[in-house]
């Protein structure tokens, strides 16, 4: 009896290591492989941002209802692109010290200030101008449609109505890459006017949400949104005069890094706003 109880004993042994091999000793399973998306530069993963801006409006001053395609701040004016011209005011009375025609093109749009020069760019062309008078001084062939442009300190970034932006050598405009912005909130977003601007050393763009009171700021280095900006302060305060009446100018304030100029298509107003947490 003994001895059969010892025998089953060291059966039961032999199973239990048998299977504990088999559990050790099968190889593990792959991990599943993350197939991003290719784009140009990057793609960004999916996620909230982390911050969250209101608007407070400073200054409201009255403009002459322009089609406002594009604004940037250039020395002491506001460069502003009508889509019949281009134009310089002072930003206090809106009074014009400088003006030039450009071709009447239904996409004509966006402006950025670059050491090269002010570049224009529209659907089909690319145009360099002086920044004090305006003068054309080159121009070149450009693609894509324009809903903004703006200048990070290494690229011209151009927005096309999309969830991506273009990038843009800044003395001949021609296309480098680009950086696609993939968020669950905004994936389907129709990025407009753009601002460029600097965050703890890292390029990023303030983008308008066309068709809503929204406005997003990107990281041009992985594409992620790291801000929004809610601009009902603005928008409640126009009279609506159409549906294209949105916002078609952004810009910076000397010397205040949390304050912006904006304007729209027809708008009636020009706004200095300060964007608050």
């Amino acid at each position: 009896m003994t001895s059969l109880c010892v025998n089953d004993l060291l059966n039961r042994l032999a199973l239990v290591a048998v299977l504990a091999c088999a559990t050790a000793c099968a190889p593990a399973t792959p991990a599943p492989q993350n197939m991003a998306h290719p784009v140009s530069v990057t793609t960004s993963r999916a996620g909230p941002a982390s911050h969250t801006f209101r608007v407070r409006v400073l200054e409201r001053l009255p403009t002459d209802r322009a089609d406002a395609r594009g604004l940037e701040l250039a020395g002491e004016v506001l460069v502003e692109n009508t889509g019949r011209t281009i134009r310089a005011v002072t930003p206090a009375t809106g009074a014009i010290r400088a003006q030039q025609p450009v071709p009447p093109e239904p996409a004509t749009s966006g402006i950025a200030l670059t050491p090269a020069g002010l570049w224009h760019l529209s659907a089909g062309f690319a145009v360099l101008h002086d920044p004090g008078t305006l003068a054309e001084r080159r121009r070149g062939p450009a693609s894509h449609e324009t809903w903004g442009l703006c200048h990070d300190g290494t690229h011209l970034v151009q927005s096309d109505g999309t969830t991506r932006l273009l990038l843009r050598d800044p003395d001949t405009a021609a296309l480098v890459g680009e950086v696609s912005v993939v968020t669950r909130e905004w994936g389907t977003a129709r990025l407009g006017e753009l601002h460029c601007v600097s965050v703890d050393g890292d390029p990023q763009a303030w983008a308008v949400v066309t068709g809503t009171d929204w406005m997003i700021r990107v990281d041009l280095s992985t594409g992620l949104v790291t801000a929004v900006a809610d601009l009902t302060a603005v928008t409640v305060a126009e009279q609506p005069t159409g549906a294209d009446e949105v916002i078609g100018g952004v810009a910076g304030v000397r010397g205040a890094a949390d304050e912006l100029w904006l304007t729209g298509r027809h708008y009636g107003h020009r706004y200095r706003i300060k964007l608050q947490p």
